[in-house]
């Protein structure tokens, strides 16, 4: 019977492929794929509506299209640099994750807090930690 069991949980995975890519650190993972090339489509596609983005630093907080539009200058500050991430914890349905940021002139190490719903992320908050990414 539990062999069955097993059987039927990967055939159903197979027929319905979304609901094993709409997990939280899946979704996070197609963000920092995203995050390298500013693909605005993919961000399109694992946003809700009525995301908010928010840069803690820079005081910033942007609506889904304002980010979109915002990606035309991004693209041009990621040309050059490395974006290494690591799962920082799940809490209350919000993921936190640690960033580092290797632009050309210099390094940003960061947190980013990420929030979903209905398989899809619903906010983004960052924040800068430190100018280096020692002990990364």
């Amino acid at each position: 019977m539990q062999r069955l069991a097993i059987v039927f949980a990967l055939l159903l995975s197979f027929a319905v492929p979304s609901f094993a890519e709409d997990t939280p650190e899946i979704l996070v993972e197609r963000w920092y794929k995203a995050l390298d090339t500013a693909n605005r489509s993919e961000f399109a596609d694992i946003l809700t509506d009525d995301a908010t983005i928010v840069l803690e630093d820079q005081e910033i907080e942007q609506t889904k299209r304002e980010f979109l539009g915002s990606l035309d200058e991004w693209e041009h500050a990621v040309k050059g640099t490395t974006i290494k991430h690591r799962l920082g914890g799940m809490e209350n349905g919000k993921l936190t994750m640690f960033v580092c940021y290797e632009f050309p002139d210099n390094t940003t190490y960061s947190r980013e807090i990420f929030s979903f719903r209905n398989g899809k992320i619903s906010a983004s908050a960052q924040g800068a930690i430190s100018e280096t990414c020692e002990g990364f």
